[in-house]
């Protein structure tokens, strides 16, 4: 799998600094010119090997000097190990960061020349894809995918030709899949609209809650029959309930959350996608009620998310204006904290997780190309208005995205036009780019890590079915 990543290295030689650089696609060596007449020109050549440099991978190099012929080569490595034969060496690369190669060699002739070579290391690759759900209907242009703490994974994906909603489960090893919702005969199922789905984890139990909407109604602007629906499996069966009796419009935008102050009560955050009707904040307070409040008159933006104190962050951008904001609840009027450059305007949504130290990250899915702030860094405090804010830029198009936080690090899935990538900071914070292959344009990732063994997955849609690595 390849990585968008350069290669870049320093030959120091009979103590004249030299600067080249190659990117990760092989290329013909090249000789360094020292522009120093009767110094030891050094040629260093990857043998056999394409593409980024991974760790744990063994990589082969050579080491040549034009027009000479060597009498001595020693070669040594900051990290890793290395087995040396005479002009080459064989290093198996340490963890993903920066690594140097050296060697010292001594001509024939008896000159002496010195080399330093620093190499950017990235992580192991994700492993091969696998289809989820390998029936003959067109699934997955929306999935959500979450782990338990026993690293069991969950996914939530949606059908798109017989307009359902579906549950699978990972062991590890094996898929297994079961319908949630959908159309049915005499059992109250109905058509699941496709683009509006929300799936939360209580990670101890494993017991997944998950929102959406179902009903007879077109896609359209006006109320259209669709109603807002809660669904939870219990006892291996799932409950389904209706959050809220109001007609919506296909605009609608959901979220879900557990909060950790009320007994991980489910809690709904949803607002049609015309001015006006503002953004509602449904509880669950009982099985089968829910108590629904106003926030504001906005409209939700991304993911919500509860602090440990049972406080919830609510993306959204207001009824006037086109700026987005984080506000808390509850809280008081000016609890709120203005984004950097996020607006609705060019934000499909945004992705939310916390990450360290009371970190809640942001991240524009769909936003304009160029976006300089496509990553909200937004550091929590008391009194909120006091919060800092730093915002990142992620890659030039940024067509649909998602973010998670495990295992110490970041992580970005980006559907980059039909090109997966997972994207990860190295250890000077630039990003790293690997290539996960094609995925389907007009389809949102979702990424997730395992907490057993802190590795990064993504769920997807290619070739018009769900998928996973």
């Amino acid at each position: 799998m390849l990585k968008k990543v350069v290669v870049s290295w320093c030959l120091l030689v009979s103590g004249v600094s030299l600067l080249a650089a190659c990117d990760s696609a092989p290329e013909k060596a090249e000789v360094i010119d020292s522009h120093n007449p009767g110094t030891v020109v050094l040629l260093i050549e990857r043998e056999g090997g394409e593409g980024p440099y991974v760790e744990g991978t063994q990589e082969r190099f050579k080491v040549t000097a034009s027009g000479e012929s060597f009498k001595a080569v020693r070669w040594s490595a900051n990290a890793g190990s290395v087995a040396a034969e005479a002009e080459r060496v064989t290093w198996t690369l340490p963890e993903e960061g920066t690594a140097s190669l050296s060697v010292s060699v001594e001509t024939t002739s008896g000159k002496t020349a010195e080399g330093l070579f620093n190499f950017n290391v990235v992580a192991a690759a994700v492993a091969p894809g696998t289809t989820i759900d390998a029936g003959p209907d067109m699934t997955g242009v929306l999935c959500e995918l979450a782990f338990d703490n026993t690293g069991k994974g969950h996914l939530v994906y949606t059908n798109e030709t017989h307009k359902g909603l579906w549950y699978a489960t990972w062991d590890g090893t094996t898929w297994t899949t079961e319908q949630i919702d959908g159309p049915g005969f005499n059992n109250g199922g109905t058509y699941v609209l496709n683009w509006n789905i929300a799936l939360t984890l209580d990670v101890a139990s494993g017991t997944p809650h998950v929102v959406y909407l179902k009903g007879p109604g077109l896609p359209g602007t006006t109320a259209a029959n669709w109603r807002m629906t809660y669904a939870t499996r219990v006892g291996g069966n799932w409950v389904r309930e209706e959050v809220d009796p109001a007609n919506r419009t296909s605009y609608t935008r959901v979220s879900v959350a557990l909060n950790p102050n009320q007994g991980l009560q489910p809690v709904v955050a949803f607002s049609d996608g015309s001015l006006g009707t503002g953004v509602r904040v449904a509880t669950r307070t009982a099985p089968g009620t829910w108590a629904i409040a106003q926030h504001n008159t906005a409209i939700l933006m991304g993911d919500i998310n509860f602090d440990a104190s049972g406080s919830l962050y609510i993306p959204y951008s207001p009824g006037s204006g086109t700026e987005s904001y984080v506000g808390v609840r509850p809280g008081v009027a000016t609890d709120i904290f203005q984004l950097d450059g996020v607006n609705r305007n060019n934000t499909l949504w945004l992705s939310a997780v916390w990450g360290p130290s009371q970190h809640l990250l942001l991240l524009s899915s769909g936003a304009l190309d160029g976006t300089k702030s496509a990553l909200q860094d937004l550091t929590v405090r008391a009194p909120f208005t006091t919060s800092t804010l730093v915002a990142s830029p992620v890659d030039f198009e940024n067509d649909a995205n998602d973010l998670t936080y495990g295992g110490g690090k970041l992580f970005i899935a980006q559907r980059h036009a039909t090109t997966l990538e997972l994207i990860t900071p190295d250890a000077r914070g630039y990003w790293t780019f690997t290539q996960l292959g094609t995925v389907q344009e007009g389809s949102r990732p979702s990424v997730a890590v395992r907490p057993t063994d802190g590795t990064p997955h993504v769920c997807y849609q290619r070739d018009g079915k769900v998928s996973f690595q």
